[in-house]
């Protein structure tokens, strides 16, 4: 007589021979699925690693060409000061010194203004520093500011009274060059010394001797 097979029996069977397979492929695919993101987690690190060293060398690059150009871009700076102030000259050697921003010419310290006044708050400003409208001894002396100043206008320490022009310090000017115009107040432009209302606003020239 054949056995009879229950149905419990029947289902373990079953799993006893599926188990072994299904066992076998799942492990076969969590091996193969580890492998997998090792080399996948390797991979975005590695070109994580390159991008980064790309990126820093171009930073690298980048601030190495911003310093010459800073370099290159201040020499020439220092080029065109020298060229445009060729009156700016060092005095410690000859045991003289003007204030810091004063301009040392021909034993003189000179304040040239970026404000404007009129001439008698010109003088005001001036005698605030211990100096005067600047004095112009000579015509060399006026040239050298007309070529330094160009077309603008610059009040300086000439001022006309009844009996002629004088220095705003008090002493008579001697006539050592002409002064243009009919005005009161003297002031420096391209062409020299020229005279107009002293109620102008204008830059202005300040000047005291050089201070051992």
């Amino acid at each position: 007589m054949s056995e009879k097979i229950t149905g419990e029996e029947m289902d373990s069977e079953c799993c006893d021979n599926l188990t072994p397979e299904v066992t076998t492929e799942s492990s076969a695919t969590k091996r193969a699925r580890k492998a997998d993101q090792s080399k996948g987690g390797h991979l975005p690190r590695t070109l994580a690693l390159i991008h980064k060293f790309i990126t820093e060398k171009k930073v690298i690059v980048v601030a190495g060409v911003i310093i010459i150009a800073l370099l290159i871009a201040t020499t020439a700076l220092a080029g065109t000061k020298a060229e445009r102030c060729p009156f700016v000259h060092s005095l410690a050697s000859q045991g003289f010194a003007c204030p810091d921003f004063w301009i040392g010419y021909l034993g003189k310290c000179f304040y040239v203004s970026k404000e404007e006044r009129n001439w008698t708050l010109s003088l005001e400003t001036c005698s605030s520093f211990n100096a005067s409208l600047a004095v112009i001894d000579t015509q060399k002396e006026l040239d050298f500011w007309v070529s330094m100043l160009n077309s603008n206008h610059y009040w300086f320490g000439l001022s006309r009274e009844d009996n002629g022009w004088k220095w705003s310090n008090g002493t008579e000017f001697k006539t050592q060059f002409p002064v243009r115009g009919d005005g009161f107040c003297a002031y420096i432009n391209g062409k020299g010394a020229s005279s107009t209302m002293c109620s102008m606003e204008k830059h202005f020239l300040c000047s005291h001797p050089e201070r051992l």
